[in-house]
This record gives structure tokens, sequence and C-alpha cells, in this order.
């Protein structure tokens, strides 16, 4: 079972559309409005805060990896030629790699703050302007039928999750 989602622009064609659609031999119980940014982003996808977090761990990660070949390099050049202990060597590859944590962490959150409203940005922006977001759960069979009837209706943004 798969969901087929839209934003109807307006309260007047809420009624309409869903007539169309229980006409078509869809149930009520298939059928949800949704205006709340909260419940949009749950049918979507992964809230915000979960992409952000996503991207910043991935990020950190990457910058775990390049920082530490840096931090191999550099203590071990600075230890050799300027004859320091082993133990300025340790320190300069953990710092290394703590910085590569922050900066790819950092990189990686900004990144994520993009992508996290990319595949909801219509519908978020909809239900702010007054719409309402029309979620059909339909079998594979009652898919184009349904993405058909939402386009009569003049449903925006129509696509299959």
């Amino acid at each position: 079972m798969r969901s087929i989602i839209g934003l109807m622009l307006s309260e007047e064609v809420v009624a309409p559309t869903i007539g169309r659609l229980k006409r078509a031999g869809i149930t009520e119980e298939r059928i949800s409005i949704l205006s709340h940014p909260n419940t949009i982003y749950e049918l979507v996808g992964c809230a915000p805060a979960c992409v952000i977090k996503n991207y910043t761990a991935w990020g950190a990660a990457i910058g775990v990896g390049i920082y530490a070949i840096y931090g191999v390099a550099a203590s071990m050049c600075e230890c050799s030629l300027m004859h320091f202990g082993q133990e300025y060597g340790v320190l300069v590859f953990l710092g290394s790699l703590l910085a590569g944590t922050f900066v790819g962490g950092i990189i990686g959150a900004l990144v994520g703050v993009g992508e996290a409203e990319k595949g909801t940005h219509l519908y978020i922006q909809g239900t702010r302007l007054g719409g309402k977001v029309i979620s059909v759960r339909v079998d594979d069979e009652n898919a184009e039928s349904v993405k058909h009837i939402l386009a009569m209706e003049n449903v925006r943004g129509v696509k299959a999750l």
C-alpha cells in the first residue's frame, strides 16, 4: 500500500475532491486531510531535526576521516623534524580528529538544513497559506486513477510516496 499526496490550495476544493474519490471507490478511512507540518513531515519522510542529525553525523565522520590523514602526516613530520616526543604527535593527531569532527559536523548541519525541506517545501508553505494536504492510501492498481482524479481537481504537487 502506498500514499498519494497533493496540495489543495483552498478549503473549497476539499469536499468535492473527497466526493469524487469516494465515487471512484476509495473509502473514507483511506483519505486523510493534513494541515499540521509535523504530520506532513511524518508522511513524507524524516522531520527536519532527523535529517539535520543524519547529515551532521555523516559530515563529522567524513571530517574525521580527512583530518585523521592530515593528523597522522602532521604528527609524523613535526615529531621527526622538530625532535618532539611521541606525546606531541598524539596531541596533534587528536587535535586533528577533534577539528575534523567539528568542521565536518558544521558543514553537514548546514547541508542538512537545506535538504530538510526539499521534499516538503510545497506542502508546508501551502498549508501555511491556508491550503490542505490530501493523502490517499491506495493499492498499486488504484494509484494512477487516484492521481488522475487529484489532477482533475487541480490538486498541486501530486506524487506517490
